[in-house]
This record gives structure tokens, sequence and C-alpha cells, in this order.
């Protein structure tokens, strides 16, 4: 590396990461996106945090507004508020590869990377779930986010999609930027995630509903679990409230990845000893449900999903092979169906075969490791 260069590699993540590095807890390396790996091969690591940030207050109002302001125009996630320092920016400027966490992150930076490049050689790679799930709005907005949107895809150097969906999605509306399209789909740590015992379903019980991406039907698992009264149901989530839950057969835990409310093996334990892990999402391009889905297949938990636009990988997913999907939101359609299959042990037990075969072939974080090292410059 050139001494125009301090680190080979600055990762830009939402909060929480660095307190897990540092700790001594066992947990499931995926949501590093490799830094794990790329540290332990010698390369030269950074991480930057969109945390709190200290600003005199006119800068914190400017940048502030300035955060406001993008969103408001464009539609599009920005958090210069929690990023915008002149150390982290002096930290991007002094990285030959920046790899951003999430869209909401590489659109915030893009801005910044964009005009370093005028002086160096930055090589900027966003991971991606939803960034082309954009809704409809006014016209004026239309324009402004398609001019920001098109100078982040002319700024960026790959985009990582982990959704199949979404990247067919993209190659066939935005095929000028194709070259920098690739498919990636989440992958899990299985040194981790894997069974901790011999997978039995007759002695596992009840139903988990996990997760607080804003694309989950939480008013649907709070109405499911209320016309199935005796199902012991459990809720991991910081969204739905006690006073939100209808029924007496709910346990509500309080529950954030990055927040760390609950330990990794703490949910581990969760999906293994329930019968069923439920995933209701709205109709989205985001592959919400994804990491949860494979968290659960690994442990051989059988998943039930909503068949929407952005399931992650239609190619590898077949109902009642590997996964439940079911065709809409609707109540009895969920409630039918778990009534139907909460006691198939046959099915159970072939989906939870099936499942933990399927993730241990294709969603191993040694492959994308290993593919997403091709796409450094070092």
């Amino acid at each position: 590396m050139s001494n125009k260069y301090k680190f080979d590699i600055t990762y830009i993540y939402g909060a929480g990461r660095k307190v897990k590095l540092k700790s001594n807890e066992d947990f499931g390396k995926e949501f590093f996106y490799g830094y794990p790996y790329f540290e332990n091969k010698d390369y030269s690591m950074n991480i930057i945090e969109t945390v709190g940030r200290k600003h005199s207050p006119a800068v914190a109002f400017l940048i502030n507004f300035l955060d406001k302001t993008l969103s408001k125009a464009t539609k599009l996630t920005f958090y210069m508020t929690n990023l915008v320092t002149k150390n982290n920016l002096s930290e991007i400027f002094r990285s030959r590869n920046i790899i951003s966490s999430n869209h909401g992150i590489g659109m915030t930076c893009f801005p910044f990377v964009r005009f370093f490049k005028f002086f160096k050689s930055i090589n900027f790679i966003v991971i991606n779930s939803g960034l082309f799930a954009m809704k409809n709005t006014y016209l004026i907005v239309r324009i402004l986010r398609k001019i920001v949107f098109h100078l982040f895809l002319n700024t960026v150097d790959k985009i990582i999609f982990t959704s199949r969906s979404e990247f067919n999605f993209a190659n066939k509306h935005y095929p000028k930027f194709n070259e920098k399209f690739v498919c990636l789909p989440f992958c899990l740590d299985l040194d981790f995630w894997k069974p901790t015992k011999e997978i039995d379903n007759s002695i596992k019980e009840g139903i988990l509903f996990i997760g607080s991406n804003g694309h989950r039907d939480f008013n649907l698992a709070v109405e499911i679990a209320n016309k199935l009264p005796n199902i012991p149901f459990t809720f991991i989530t910081k969204i739905i409230k006690d006073s939100d839950i209808k029924s007496q057969n709910v346990k509500n835990i309080l529950g954030d990845w990055n927040a760390s409310y609950l330990s990794d093996p703490e949910i581990k334990n969760y999906y293994e000893a329930s019968r069923l892990v439920i995933l209701p999402i709205n109709n989205t391009l985001v592959s919400s449900g994804q990491s949860a889905g494979l968290q659960a297949a690994s442990v051989g938990t059988t998943v039930l999903t909503t068949r929407t636009i952005g399931f992650w990988d239609y190619d590898k997913y077949k109902n009642s092979e590997n996964i439940i999907f079911l065709d809409s939101n609707k109540l009895d359609l969920w409630v039918d169906k778990i009534t139907e299959i909460y006691d198939n042990q046959t099915l159970l037990n072939k989906i939870s075969s099936n499942s933990v075969e399927l993730v241990h072939r294709e969603y191993d974080l040694s492959i994308f490791n290993l593919e997403i090292e091709k796409y450094l410059k070092i």
C-alpha cells in the first residue's frame, strides 16, 4: 500500500460492531460483512460507526439541516448527523477501500467519496438491501431523487446485492450500471449458526416472531397470536409494545441487534426451541426477514413467510420443501396454514432437514468472504 493510504479497508457500520468485537461473547459474524476475515489476513483495518457525534451548535444545526433537507427532497436515506466529522472524513480520505454496511450509509458517504476521488483512487463498495425499493412520490421529488441517485451510482464502484430479487430488478431498470452490480446473498457464520443438538421437532414448542425491520407486518403477528390462544408465541422486537398485545399466550421480549438487548446465543436458543418462525412481510422489494429466515433455517426450524416481490432467492427456496410461503397477509390464511402444519411432524422434519442442508450449501459466510475479497483494490 502506498503512503497515500493509512488503511487498506475502512468499514462504515451502524452502531454496535465495535462493542461486539471487543467483547468475549460468542456471536455470529455475518453482520460484519467480511471484517474478521480480512483482519485475520493482516489487512490494515479501520471501523467507523454511525453513532452520536458532538458538534458545536452551529455545525450541528447545519449538518442536521442538510440531513433533513436531502432526505425530504429525495426520499432517500442519509445519516450525516451521525457520521460526518472531521476525523471520519479524514479516515475515509486515507482509505484505499471503503465498505459501507448498508445503502443509507453509502448514500451518506458518496458526496465525500466522489470529491475525494478527484485526488486519489478510492474503491467504494456498498452492501445493499432495499436501495432500489423506492416509493412513488411527487414529480419534483422524483426528479431530485433521480439526479442524486445517478450521481451515487456513478460514484460507487460495486453494489453488493444480498437479495437476488432486488439484483434482478436493478439490472432490468438500470442496465447502464450492470457492471457495478454484484449478487452476493447474505450468508451466515456457520461456525456459530448450527444446531447444538439433534433436531427433534416433536419436543419443540411454540412460534417465534422476530425482527424490527419496518417492512414486517407487526399487526398481523399480534392478530395471529390472538387467533391461536392454545399455542405459545414469543415476540422479539422493539416495535411491538406490551400494550399492543391482545392475548395471554405471548411472551414479548425487547430485541434489537444493534443495541444488543439479547446476545446471539440467547437468540439462537429461541430459534432452536421454537417449532415455527413466522415472518409476515409487507409486499416490498426489500428482502425483509432474510437474516432471521436464514438463522432459523440453519438450526432446522421451519420458516413461514410472505411471498413478496423482494424475497431473497426464489431460485433456491421452494414451498413446502425448505420453507412455507403464504401468498398474502390475510389473517385467516396464516391461521389456517399454522393450524394445518403445526403438528405435522413429517412435513416439519422434511423442511428442517432440507433447510439446514440448503443453508450450509449456499449461505456459508466463507463464500461471502472469498467473493467480496475479489472486489478489493490493494
